[in-house]
C-alpha cells in the first residue's frame, strides 16, 4: 500500500487486500488505465468530501509510477528530533504542529537536507542523524505546477534540550519539546504526512 497525501486527504495505492473494503469513509477506483488515473486525482484533488480514496491496483510500483509522470517532483527532508530526556522537537509553522523540514539543495543528499533544514528552521546546533525513518509523498498547487514532495524524514538525537529559535521568515512563529506521552495530542491537530511520520517511528 502506498499513499499520496492531498492536504488533508489521501489517495491510496492498493493491491488485493482491499483495504478500502474495511473503510466507510472511502471511496474506491480502479486503476483501468490513463483515464481512470487522472479522474481519480482529479476527484481527490477537488473534493474536500472526500477525504480518502483507494485505487486498487494489479502492480502498486507501477501504478505510483505512472501517477507520478503527471507531477511536477521535488525532494525534500527533515527529522523527528529526541533529546536525552526524551522529548520530541516539534515547530508550529502557519498556525498548525508540524516537523522541521524542506526543499534537497543541488549537492546535497537528503539526509545532510533533513540536518541543515533542522537547524535552520529550530536553530539548534548540529543533532545526530540517525535511520531514515519513512518517505511521504504530498501534492500542492504553485506558480501553476501540481508538485509532488518526496519527503525522507530522519531520526534524530540532541544530545540535550536545546534552546531553538524559529525560523520566522518560513512562517515557523514557535518550537516545543514535547514529551513522547503528549505526542497524541499534538499529533490530532497536525497533517495526516506528519501523522504517518510519528506512526512510523513508533511514537503514537
Amino acid at each position: 500500500m502506498k499513499t499520496i497525501f492531498f492536504n488533508s486527504r489521501s489517495l491510496i495505492l492498493c493491491g488485493e487486500d482491499r483495504p478500502g473494503d474495511e473503510d466507510p469513509g472511502a471511496v474506491i477506483m480502479t486503476d483501468n488505465g490513463e483515464e481512470a488515473l487522472s479522474e481519480a486525482i482529479r476527484t481527490i484533488d477537488t473534493n474536500e468530501n472526500i477525504t480518502r480514496l483507494y485505487i486498487l491496483c494489479q502492480n502498486i510500483e507501477d501504478t505510483y509510477n505512472r501517477i507520478r509522470t503527471r507531477f511536477t517532483e521535488i525532494d525534500a527532508a527533515g527529522g523527528l528530533v529526541r533529546d536525552s530526556n526524551g522529548q520530541y522537537l516539534l515547530i508550529l509553522r502557519n498556525g498548525i504542529w508540524d516537523l522541521p523540514k524542506g526543499k534537497r539543495e543541488k549537492g546535497e543528499d537528503v539526509a545532510q537536507t533533513a540536518v541543515r533544514e533542522v537547524m535552520e528552521e529550530t536553530g539548534i546546533p548540529a543533532p545526530e542523524e540517525g535511520q531514515l525513518i519513512c518517505v511521504t509523498d504530498h501534492t500542492y498547487h504553485r506558480d501553476g505546477q501540481f508538485v509532488l514532495k518526496h519527503t525522507h524524514w530522519f531520526a534524530m538525537k540532541s544530545a540535550e534540550t536545546c534552546s531553538t529559535r524559529p525560523q520566522t521568515e518560513e512562517g515557523i512563529t514557535e518550537t516545543a519539546w514535547v514529551p513522547c506521552g503528549e505526542l497524541p495530542g499534538y499529533a490530532a491537530a497536525t497533517y495526516p504526512s506528519i501523522r504517518e511520520v510519528l506512526r512510523c517511528a513508533g511514537v503514537i
